[in-house]
């Protein structure tokens, strides 16, 4: 066995450094030379490290090869081992999540949790065009000051009652993370933002096609800058980067076959969060994933069999593939033979963290003020409520003037306290990846308590399959209470 390290990733600023001290003048560093490389293995003979070296001494002939085998014969799997880092500053906290919705690609942000906000926002040009310039920034300038009168006041409060934590070590910035999750809720979706971007060729080649096909003008600057930085740099695999028909083609024409039924004339009495379909009878499902694989025998008859079982055979069944793992493994990949779909309704704030589970399928709705906001309990504990329900429905009367002409764009203006609808549907493998970082003790309370009422939720269809969903902080408890 020969195992080389054939490339990674380091920063680009020393990548220019190293070529200018070195006089540089080839035109072959660039990660399209890995994939020509890799492209070739499974037709050329020759070892791998072979066909680098010719790929980096040919670069024309590379991208050419790049051409022909990602674009022609349609193995775009190819431009993957092409791979790229980008910094994203001063995008709004509404586009970020147009952006950071791509599966293939991995996204740090700036948390408002860990730092203090300072006032910077994004005044949208489709805001302007419509004439809202003036009362929108005076009133995302008002959001900013009450967030500051908010965080001046929960940092004495918890200050004040959390003396033994601030002893210990971090314990003054973990109470300052307190004041600070929560202060936030009362800042616009226009807040700028900053996060770092790593993703590969292909997905990048979407996710410019996507953004150039989107409703907001910060997202289709966005996708233009992008393809500005790596056109010349990955010409051969970053090519097709315009929306298609297919991108560009809406609901409007579903909207006619539907019929304009228009929505429930009672958002607000929406519950946050309900399980509206699950695969049917769970458990079985799983049980059956698991006797296919282990009698080796067709997942047909498999079904037919688990359905002679009786409760308590099951039981030990879970019990048995359960038993021996530990909290950082991943339950077995059975449990991804069983689905269930969620309507939940949540903050700006909840639904920030509620993304970066992107192997979940989501269908969001914009958010919107029929839904309410959410009210972080210590701003009613410290007697803020009025200040903080003031600037709501300061923000809500701007948002329906916004609306009439552009509801889309009116969303800007909106708070990280307020609502949208999401539909989410997950298989049960990563239910137990979501509850093990959302139900843990240092989850952010809002999140916390949606997955409370998720798994709430699903524990009356599916008690055997999620018998060990637990935050981490809970595993060695719930270990010791199912398998003594």
């Amino acid at each position: 066995m020969k195992v080389l390290l054939s490339g990674y990733n380091f920063d680009a600023d020393i990548i220019n450094e190293l070529k200018k001290k070195a006089g540089w003048e080839k035109d072959n560093v660039t990660p399209e030379t890995l994939s020509a490389a890799y492209a070739r293995i499974s037709r050329d003979p020759r070892d791998i490290e072979e066909l680098r070296k010719e790929a980096r001494e040919e670069v024309d002939k590379s991208r050419k090869s790049n051409e022909a085998i990602i674009f022609g014969l349609g193995h775009s799997s190819v431009a993957e081992h092409a791979y790229f880092n980008f910094d994203i500053i001063g995008l709004s906290r509404l586009a970020v999540e147009q952006v950071q919705k791509f599966r293939m690609a991995s996204f740090t942000e700036k948390s408002q949790r860990y730092i203090t906000l300072e006032g910077d926002f994004v005044i949208p040009e489709e805001i302007k065009e419509l004439g809202f310039e003036k009362e929108f920034t005076g009133l995302v300038k008002e959001q900013n000051r009450v967030y500051k009168k908010l965080y001046d006041a929960l940092i004495e409060y918890l200050f004040d009652r959390n003396s033994d934590i601030i002893k210990k070590k971090n314990g003054k910035r973990t109470v300052e993370g307190w004041a600070k999750e929560d202060a936030r809720y009362v800042v616009s979706l226009a807040t700028e933002s900053q996060f770092g971007m790593s993703v590969n060729a292909r997905s990048l080649e979407n996710i410019l096609r996507q953004l150039g096909n989107s409703e907001l003008k910060e997202c289709r600057d966005l996708s233009k800058k992008l393809y500005e930085l790596v056109k010349d740099l990955s010409p051969s695999i970053i090519k097709y980067i315009e929306p298609t028909l297919y991108d560009r083609t809406g609901n409007a024409e579903l909207i006619d076959l539907f019929g304009k039924t228009g929505k429930s004339p009672k958002r607000a009495s929406i519950p946050e969060v309900r399980l509206v379909d699950h695969t049917s009878d769970p458990d079985r499902a799983i049980t059956a994933a698991i006797l296919s694989d282990v009698k080796k025998m067709s997942y047909k008859d498999a079904v037919k069999e688990v359905r002679s079982y009786d409760g308590d055979k099951i039981r030990k069944i879970f019990i048995q593939v359960l038993r021996n793992r530990m909290s950082y493994d991943s339950v077995k990949r059975y449990f991804e033979f069983a689905d269930a779909v969620f309507e939940i309704v949540l903050s700006a704030t909840n639904y920030a963290q509620m993304k970066r589970h992107r192997i979940a399928s989501f269908i969001t709705e914009n958010y919107e003020t029929e839904l309410g906001f959410t009210l972080p309990p210590n701003i009613d504990r410290i007697g803020m409520n009025a200040e903080f329900n003031e600037i709501m429905k300061k923000t809500e009367k701007l948002y329906k003037k916004i609306a009439a002409s552009s509801p889309l764009h009116a969303q800007y203006v909106l708070t990280n306290a307020h609502r949208r609808k999401i539909l989410l549907k997950m298989n049960f493998r990563e239910l137990y990846h979501f509850f093990s970082l959302r139900l843990d003790e240092h989850a952010q309370w809002d999140i916390r308590n949606t997955a409370e009422k998720m798994l709430a939720e699903i524990r009356h269809a599916a008690p055997l399959s999620v018998m060990m969903c637990c935050g981490k902080n809970d595993f060695t408890a719930r270990t010791e209470e199912i398998f003594g």
